[in-house]
């Protein structure tokens, strides 16, 4: 598997053990500059995002990159379907705010936004 799908395996995988949205993806590259690996997310009403990561990032890197883009994705999906916009939901405040992708320690994570706590490595939600 490619640095990019282990990456947004990660992302998969939170999504389906946090109930989140299913991911579409269309394996067709977003532009074909060699420094860039790329693919297309699918929106339920058939539009695409690109999803774009620099070849050269380092791997905890490239999977913060790709759950910062993967969120803003599902963000807008769930806004798009009239849902809370929260996903992952902050355990710590229910109801209020999404966890963000973060790298304490160089380690993938998310974190609370208000604490600053580690909440989960991406990928084990």
């Amino acid at each position: 598997m490619d640095p990019l799908h282990t990456a947004l395996s990660l992302l998969v995988r939170d999504l389906r053990s946090t109930g989140g949205i299913t991911l579409q993806l269309l394996d067709e590259p977003v532009l074909e500059d060699p420094a860039y690996e790329s693919l297309w997310m699918v929106s339920g009403d058939d539009s695409r995002t690109g999803l774009l990561v620099l070849r050269d990032l380092p791997a905890a890197e490239r999977v913060v990159e790709v759950a910062e883009q993967v969120q803003d994705f599902v963000h807008e999906e769930l806004c798009r379907l009239g849902l809370p916009v929260t996903w992952p939901e902050c355990p710590e405040h229910p109801a209020s705010h999404p966890l963000t992708p973060a790298l304490p320690g160089g380690a993938p994570t998310w974190q609370c936004p208000k604490s600053n706590h580690d909440i989960s490595a991406i990928g084990e939600l």
